[in-house]
C-alpha cells in the first residue's frame, strides 16, 4: 500500500489496516477454539501486507498451539509469487490475473 506523505491520510491507512489485522487475528482465534487437535484450516487475506499475514501468524504460533503445514502447489513458477517470512505460506502478487493474497495452513497439535 502506498502512502501519500504529508497528504494527512498516513494515520487513516495505517488506522484501517490496524483494524482489519485487529478483525483477522479474532477470526483466526475464533477459529482455532473450535478447531479439533490434529485438524486443519487455512487462514488467507486478500492482502500481500505482512502485518495482516505474516506478523498474525508469527503472534498465533507463538500463543498457540499449532504448525505450520507448508504449502506445495505445482507448477508456482507461472504464479507472480512474493517472499514471505514465514516458510510454508504463500503470498501472490498481484498482477492482470491475481489480485493478491496470503495463504497459510495450520494444524493444531496436541
Amino acid at each position: 500500500m502506498h502512502l501519500v506523505r504529508g497528504s494527512g491520510t498516513e494515520s487513516f491507512k495505517e488506522d484501517i489496516i490496524d483494524k482489519c489485522a485487529k478483525t483477522q487475528e479474532k477470526l483466526l482465534r475464533k477459529a482455532s477454539k473450535i478447531l479439533k487437535v490434529g485438524s486443519e484450516m487455512v487462514y488467507s487475506t486478500c492482502s500481500v501486507l505482512s502485518k495482516e499475514n505474516e506478523e498474525i501468524i508469527e503472534k498465533f504460533l507463538k500463543e498457540e498451539n499449532f504448525e505450520i503445514i507448508p504449502i506445495h502447489i505445482e507448477n508456482t513458477e507461472e504464479l507472480p509469487i512474493l517472499p514471505t517470512k514465514l516458510k510454508g505460506t504463500l503470498v501472490v502478487k498481484p498482477n492482470n490475473f491475481f489480485e493478491g493474497f496470503f495463504i497459510a495452513k495450520l494444524r493444531k497439535k496436541k
